[in-house]
């Protein structure tokens, strides 16, 4: 660590401003799209479920309790 030259910014090779700013720009754009897509697969997850679910929540208690009585 001691070897490193202390006016590195004096140097031609000094890393550019531009490329840290797309790479953080890049890595925002990375974690935007990732919530994005996780937000709309959460909703087509639901979706899905609702699709399987009866419209009616108490017809499966409905029949249920028909069933029974029948067998009784």
């Amino acid at each position: 660590m001691a070897d490193k030259d202390p006016h590195w910014y004096l140097d031609d090779n000094k890393p550019s401003m531009r490329m840290w700013v797309f790479s953080q720009m890049a890595a925002g754009a990375g974690w935007g799209a990732l919530v994005f897509f996780g937000v709309i697969l959460f909703i087509f997850a639901l979706i899905a479920i609702s699709a399987l679910l009866p419209e009616d929540p108490f017809a499966a208690l409905e029949t249920g309790a028909s069933y029974a009585s029948a067998l009784v």
